[in-house]
């Protein structure tokens, strides 16, 4: 027995009530509870409103443990982007960055009022604001698997102020230089990478 368009809806809104307030999140929970409902309906002969009142007074405390909402940081994201620092390409960026900095002086190419730690906090505005209007004017809907990438951002941000800044009358040494610059290059080819992957999964979510 398949469910209609209005009962998928049903469950939708249902859902959308129990504060599950990320898209994606509740595409995959109504997907998971469809499927219940359609079975329970089969084998037990009954309508969609006693099969779905039945399944969610058992489940309806397991499926919703899948809804992340409290935090700004996400583990599995901060884990993905960990192992995705130690791919072979993206260290071979940051050798790259350390032979550039320890043969080019790369202060000349700035003065006293623009600085390096400048340029780096300006990225990461900018990174922060791009974001912000990716996620909230085009996409319109919330996403966990995207909107988690601004806490990564976060805790680039609070290492850049403490390890690049923190020593204000000191050059940053090149070891500094080349891991900044490693990690806000390999963020930025994750987000890529993590934008690229959503939005080709993301017509799979559509209603």
């Amino acid at each position: 027995m398949k469910l209609t368009s209005q009962n998928i809806q049903f469950i939708d809104n249902y859902l959308k009530n129990s504060e599950v307030i990320y898209y994606d999140i509740r595409m995959e929970m109504l997907d998971h509870v469809a499927t219940a409902v359609e079975q329970k309906m089969e084998v037990e002969n009954i309508d969609f409103y006693d099969a779905f009142k039945s399944y969610m007074m058992v489940n309806k405390k397991e499926i919703l443990k899948g809804n992340k909402f409290w935090s700004i940081y996400s583990k599995d994201t901060i884990l993905n982007f960990l192992k995705f620092l130690i791919h072979p390409l993206i260290i071979l960026i940051g050798v790259s960055f350390y032979f550039f900095y320890e043969n080019v002086s790369i202060s000349n190419y700035f003065s006293e009022a623009f600085t390096i730690r400048h340029l780096f906090y300006v990225i990461i505005l900018i990174l922060a604001f791009f974001q912000f209007i990716y996620f909230h004017l085009i996409l319109k809907k919330r996403f966990f698997v995207l909107e988690k990438l601004a806490g990564l951002l976060m805790i680039i941000y609070y290492l850049q102020m403490f390890f690049v800044n923190q020593y204000n009358d000191e050059k940053p040494s090149v070891f500094t230089l080349t891991l900044f610059s490693y990690i806000i290059i390999a963020y930025l080819l994750y987000f890529a990478k993590e934008v690229y992957k959503f939005n080709t999964n993301q017509k799979n979510l559509m209603l």
